[in-house]
């Protein structure tokens, strides 16, 4: 179920995206102990004039400012979503090749009776690990 997805001004060349998605993915499997096969990551471009940081468009700055968002079934710890949002951070920021600081990410819980899996819901398709997640 995890969702990763990176908002950037774009144009973003073919070689940044693939390291985006790839990279993304594994640190996103790893951190969250889910199968890599469950992971979906996406890379998001804007037109340059349509994403600003502080009402300055990113085409005047010629900075990038990623957004990066994660969709996560809700009851993970905080100790994950702690090292999500410092790790997946700092790395979308080095392959982007901005400071960290220029960086923002939001998680976005979804309770598993409002994710579907392969047409069910995910509260009924992965019942014994979200029950494990919450003891």
């Amino acid at each position: 179920m995890p969702f990763l997805r990176v908002d950037l001004a774009g144009p973003v060349d073919a070689a940044t995206k693939r390291e985006l998605l790839t990279r993304t993915a594994a640190l996103f499997a790893e951190l969250t102990e889910s199968p890599i096969d469950r992971i979906r990551t996406q890379v998001h471009e804007l037109p340059a004039d349509s994403f600003a940081v502080g009402g300055v468009p990113i085409a005047d700055s010629g900075e990038q400012a990623p957004f990066i968002t994660l969709d996560l079934l809700e009851g993970r710890p905080v100790e994950q979503h702690t090292a999500l949002i410092e790790q997946v951070s700092t790395l979308v920021a080095e392959i982007v090749g901005v400071p960290v600081e220029r960086t923002r990410l939001r998680i976005n819980e979804v309770p598993p009776t409002d994710w579907g899996i392969a047409g069910v819901p995910a509260a009924a398709r992965r019942r014994a690990e979200i029950d494990a997640r919450r003891s």
